[in-house]
């Protein structure tokens, strides 16, 4: 059961990203034949207005099929007719719909499971530590450090950030109703060298943030998380990446996304996916979404459109590159089933 909802999960994040193409067309004026879900033959076809929507066998993908785009097709409501700015904001459209996706679950998530928010309560003081040295105790409040006042656990973290090890330090808690004031000399991280380590963890709590503050947060973590994902691909290219361990096809994918759902993470590895379809899709590759954006630049650029025969070479290598990442990512994927390897590296 958990493999079916990772599955429609999957296919629905295809759906919102050809809904984004097909709605800004049908906005901007051009027609849509077709929308499908999947690949193969129909299982379903229904005629809705000027548009027919099907769902098919094969759910790798799904397709806005816009009048002019791979036909012959002519006249003023197709795809070919529109300026470039609107063919632009077309093809834009799809990973925009899996942006936007991705920054609504994640501030939906926030505002109904909430975010794990440290306290400035002491939860555990690591032992032989300055904190540990000096007295603190577990259920201490950390209220001044250096005898500035602190309220939260990051009033706390900034306090101490840019401290060596073998400074002096000095924190005031509360205990019992009054306040104590402990001083010592702070030691060093066992896991980062040359980070200082006083050694208290906090308490932590769950807390639901209200719509501005998730989506303030949602937005933030989107953003950094594509920079990542962009280091990381640049990573891949270099070598500095394994591909191997770090691919993962259709077959992991539906296996971590079954995972999530049992353990109750699959709306955040959710948004994860629907960031990385966005990312992957503007990938200057035809027939991918970026390599449609880059023949537009390249029209505007020499004043003409290019030739449908040139696209059509660099389409056929793009399709091939794509097949052949599938392939390797679905080998990749059975070889860690066969042999017990994470499909996520730890």
């Amino acid at each position: 059961m958990t493999v079916v909802v990772a599955l429609l999960g999957l296919i629905l994040l295809i759906v919102i990203h050809e809904l984004g193409h097909m709605l800004t067309a049908k906005a901007l004026g051009v027609r849509v034949p077709e929308f499908g879900v999947g690949f193969g033959p129909a299982l379903f076809k229904k005629k809705f207005g000027k548009t027919v929507y099907s769902f098919r066998i094969i759910l790798l993908g799904g397709f806005a099929k816009m009048a002019g785009m791979n036909d012959d097709d002519e006249g003023p409501d197709t795809y070919p007719a529109k300026p470039a700015w609107r063919r632009a904001l077309i093809i834009f459209a799809g990973p925009f719909a899996n942006l936007v996706a991705a920054v609504v679950i994640l501030a939906g998530t926030l505002m109904v499971s909430g975010v794990l928010v440290g306290t400035p309560v002491v939860d555990k003081v690591e032992r032989g530590s300055m904190a540990d040295d000096v007295g603190v105790r577990s259920g201490d409040r950390l209220v001044a450090v250096d005898g500035k006042r602190i309220e939260k656990w990051d009033g706390f973290t900034q306090a101490v950030r840019d401290k060596k090890p073998g400074d002096e330090v000095s924190l005031t808690v509360e205990r019992n109703g009054s306040e104590r004031e402990f001083s010592g000399t702070l030691g060093e991280s066992k896991q980062v060298p040359n980070q200082a380590l006083v050694g208290v963890r906090p308490e932590v709590r769950q807390e639901t943030l209200g719509p501005i503050e998730a989506t303030g947060m949602a937005l933030k973590t989107t953003g950094d998380i594509s920079v990542k994902m962009l280091v990381f691909m640049g990573q891949l290219v270099t070598g500095e990446q394994d591909f191997y361990k770090n691919v993962t096809g259709p077959v992991g994918i539906a296996s971590v996304g079954s995972t999530a759902v049992s353990q109750g993470f699959f709306p955040q590895l959710l948004a994860l996916i629907s960031l990385n379809l966005a990312i992957f899709n503007l990938l200057p590759i035809l027939p991918l979404d970026g390599g449609h954006l880059f023949f537009i630049a390249a029209e505007k650029i020499i004043g003409r459109p290019v030739r449908p025969e040139t696209m059509g070479k660099v389409a056929a290598l793009g399709i091939t590159l794509v097949l052949v990442l599938f392939l390797f990512a679905t080998y990749a994927d059975l070889s860690k089933l066969f042999t017990g390897q994470p499909f996520i590296p730890d």
